[in-house]
């Protein structure tokens, strides 16, 4: 079975409707709802090649005209260098999607 990162949009949706979640999320998420430290599960902290790959994902995302949040394409990257899927509720993740072939996103 294929590993989770949470994202913040998630993780509220979760809190609110008292579900359990395993798997990773990020601390840039914890920062964002420091209650999602509730679900215990296993964060991760962005490393030098996670902020190298945001750059990328970004700069590749202004080609096409669009872009997200900066946060955002950091969390892309800490989930695209651990292999993780990442499960959110915001559709704009979609667009990095279809600029990083081994990006995966569950939009829920």
């Amino acid at each position: 079975m294929e590993e989770s990162l949470y994202d913040t949009s998630r993780l509220i949706e979760a809190y609110k409707k008292k579900e359990t979640l395993e798997g990773y999320t990020a601390i840039l998420n914890l920062m964002e709802f420091p209650k999602a430290i509730e679900f215990n599960l296993r964060v991760l902290f962005p490393s030098k090649s996670d902020y190298y790959l945001s750059l990328r994902i970004s700069t590749e995302l202004l080609k096409t005209g669009k872009t997200i949040p900066a946060i955002d394409s950091l969390i892309a990257a800490i989930v695209l260098n651990n292999k993780l899927k990442l499960v959110t509720k915001d559709n704009h993740f979609f667009l990095i999607e279809k600029i990083m072939k081994d990006f995966k996103v569950d939009v829920v």
